[in-house]
C-alpha cells in the first residue's frame, strides 16, 4: 500500500522552494507536482534534486482538472494500484512524514474513503483552519462572504476522536485510490472552489466514509483570496457556488 501525493502549483514557486515539506515527503512517497504556470529554474532544480515528478503544460487548468491529470499520471506512469492512497495536497500546507504515516494507518483502520485532518492557520497552532464543514444551505456561503458567522462549520475544539463529516476543504484530502477512481475524480466543471464539497457529497451518496481525524495536525498558510470582493478569485467562487447549488 503506497501513497501518491498530488500538488498543484500556481505561482507558488518561491513558497515551495523555501520550504522542505515536499522534499521530505518525497523521501518516502511519490510526489507529483503539476505546475499550472511556467516553473522557475529554482523550482525545476528543487524537483530534480528531490526526485519530485514535475508536470507542465501550456494551458492552465482548474484545481480539479489538474488533480485528475496527476491521478492518471500516477496510474499510468507510477503504477498506482486501487489499494493505494492518493493525497490532494495544497502547496501551502506543512505536514511531516510521521503525521502522514499515522493518518494512513488510521484511514485503513477506520475504512475511511476520504480523510481530512486538523489544519491550523498559523504555525503556533492557536487558530483552527475552518476546513471541515456540514452540508449547508446557500445562505451559509453568503454569510461567509459578508463576514457574518457561518452555521455550517464544525467546532474542532469539541472533536477529540475520529468522526464522519459532510465535507472537507480540498487543501488536504486523502483518498483511497479506488474511491477516487469510482467517483471519476473531481468534477472539472468547477475551475476553483466547491469541487471539494462536490466530491465529498458524491462520495457520501455512494455510501462512502468521509472522515476527520483530529489527532493528525498540520499547518495551512491560506490566503483566502475569495473573500476579496471583485477579485478574480471572488468571481470563481461565485460561479462555483452557483454551479454547486444548481447541481443537487
Amino acid at each position: 500500500m503506497a501513497v501518491f501525493i498530488s500538488v498543484v502549483n500556481h505561482n507558488h514557486d518561491e513558497m515551495i522552494v523555501s520550504d522542505n515539506t515536499l522534499k521530505e515527503l518525497s523521501k518516502q512517497y511519490s510526489v507529483v507536482l503539476k505546475s499550472n504556470t511556467q516553473p522557475t529554474l529554482e523550482l525545476t532544480a528543487y524537483c530534480n534534486d528531490a526526485g519530485i515528478h514535475l508536470l507542465t503544460s501550456n494551458q492552465p487548468k482548474g484545481f480539479g482538472a489538474n488533480n485528475n491529470e496527476i491521478f492518471e499520471f500516477t496510474k499510468k506512469k507510477l503504477d498506482m494500484k486501487t489499494e493505494d492512497y492518493f493525497l490532494a495536497l495544497n502547496p501551502d500546507v506543512i505536514i511531516d512524514n510521521q503525521s502522514l504515516n499515522q493518518l494512513v494507518k488510521l484511514a485503513d483502520t477506520h475504512q475511511s474513503d476520504i480523510s481530512a485532518i486538523n489544519l491550523y492557520r498559523n504555525k503556533e497552532k492557536t487558530e483552527f483552519d475552518n476546513s471541515i464543514r456540514r452540508q449547508h444551505s446557500l445562505l451559509n456561503p453568503l454569510r461567509g462572504l459578508l463576514g457574518v458567522l457561518r452555521k455550517d462549520i464544525y467546532d474542532k475544539s469539541t472533536i477529540k476522536e475520529p468522526v464522519r463529516i459532510d465535507w472537507a476543504a480540498g487543501s488536504f484530502l486523502l483518498f483511497r485510490a479506488e474511491t477516487y477512481e469510482e467517483l471519476g475524480g473531481f468534477d472539472e466543471r468547477y475551475f476553483m472552489y466547491f469541487e471539494d464539497a462536490d466530491i465529498c457529497k458524491r462520495a457520501i451518496q455512494k455510501g462512502k466514509n468521509v472522515m476527520y481525524f483530529p489527532q493528525i495536525e498540520a499547518i495551512h498558510l491560506a490566503q483566502h483570496d475569495n473573500r476579496k470582493i471583485f477579485s478574480k478569485n471572488f468571481f470563481w467562487y461565485t460561479i462555483s457556488l452557483i454551479k454547486f447549488y444548481c447541481n443537487p
